[in-house]
């Protein structure tokens, strides 16, 4: 089956207001060390793990704002490394206000399949509050040169709860960009997180946002519109035309193994996940000694290896299939979390049809709920 592999690029071009992400702006001289740096951890990994790697995916940060030849080095040198297997997903991130139509030419051209657009809005107000770089503009440009460079795999990443956002407004990018008939849509409500400008922002009054029944309302409009459109609902967030479903992320919401390279990085490798140092610098100089960029580790064991098991699982709509919970673990789900369920049942929340557990329309509106019962 092959195991996953992500490259964390923890460079942008601006932070965004909101974001709380490991990355930074300023460091265009650390771009090559850093390349190397990784190649260096790729390297290592594929002398401790010998598997094979069905998807692969470049995160940020903006991976894009990478020189492209330097970007498809990486993905050379995990080309070179392990085997990918034949039908192997490949992606990376993309920031609308990083890419041409030639270094997308040169990214398809390298090898990525798919390309996920963090496109947020199509109003320039909003952009604007978020601290976004780009316009709706070149978020729209940034899809069709995509298309014309070869990507028939494209995904969409949106915001709701945005500040000054309408459902007016949420309707209208949503119609919008359907009108470009992407293969894939993320949808994912405003987070408000300590350590942001946001954050401090809120704190201060200087904020306003929809609120949580605006932004319910919102989420539940997209999910409207998006299977009307022929979208099927797939994940919590996420929406894909039939044959679509983000084979990488799916690697973590079944609880599979997966590799994590860059700074601040984390795998998933024999029960045991790994977090790498996440200071830029740091990571950089412990590649360049030879020593491990490991930071900690953790065996998930027992009943806290299953409960992952569950509440990831049960992101996706489809759930957790009980014949495979019993294969994997030799237990049954309720003879572990008997109790949890059936509370969680009586509130309205789960349901277990057709053997397997999986959310209701009213729990995926509340999912963090019934998430925390099989934590801890």
């Amino acid at each position: 089956m092959g195991a996953a592999a992500y490259v964390h690029i923890p460079f942008c071009q601006r932070k965004c207001l909101y974001c709380d992400f490991n990355s930074y702006p300023g460091m265009e001289e650390l771009f090559l060390p850093y390349a190397e740096a990784l190649k260096q951890e790729v390297r290592a990994a594929a002398r401790s793990f010998n598997t094979e790697i069905a998807t692969v995916f470049f995160g940020g940060g903006t991976p894009t704002l990478l020189p492209p030849k330097l970007i498809s080095s990486v993905l050379e040198e995990i080309r070179a490394c392990f085997k990918i297997l034949p039908n192997a997903e490949i992606t990376t991130e993309a920031n609308p206000g990083t890419v041409t139509a030639g270094s997308l030419a040169h990214l398809h051209g390298a090898g990525f399949n798919r390309i996920s657009l963090g496109v947020q809005s199509l109003f320039d107000n909003e952009l604007k509050r978020l601290g976004r770089i780009h316009t709706p503009k070149e978020a729209i440009r940034a899809f069709k040169d995509a298309r014309s460079a070869g990507f028939t795999n494209i995904n969409v990443d949106l915001m709701y709860g945005i500040p000054e956002e309408t459902m007016d407004s949420w309707r209208s990018t949503l119609v919008r960009v359907l009108e470009l008939e992407p293969e894939h849509i993320s949808l994912y409500s405003l987070s408000v997180e300590e350590g942001t400008p946001f954050f401090q922002m809120y704190n201060s009054g200087e904020l306003e946002l929809p609120g949580s029944e605006a932004e319910a309302d919102m989420y539940e409009e997209a999910a409207r519109i998006l299977t009307g459109a022929g979208f099927i609902h797939y994940e919590i967030s996420n929406f894909a035309r039939p044959g679509f479903f983000c084979r990488h992320n799916i690697t973590y919401w079944k609880n599979q193994p997966y590799f994590g390279f860059g700074a601040g990085a984390a795998s998933f490798l024999g029960g045991v996940r790994r977090t790498n140092a996440s200071s830029v610098q740091e990571y950089i100089r412990r590649m360049g000694a030879g020593e491990s960029p490991v930071v900690s580790e953790e065996a998930l064991e027992g009943r806290m290896a299953m409960g992952e098991t569950i509440f990831l699982g049960l992101r996706m709509l489809c759930g957790v299939d009980e014949q495979e919970f019993q294969s994997r673990y030799g237990t049954s789900l309720r003879k572990v979390f008997g109790p949890e369920i059936d509370g969680l049942k009586r509130r309205g929340l789960l349901e277990e049809p057709d053997g397997a557990l999986r959310l209701t329309h009213k729990g995926l509106l509340l999912a963090n709920e019934a998430f925390c019962q099989f934590l801890g």
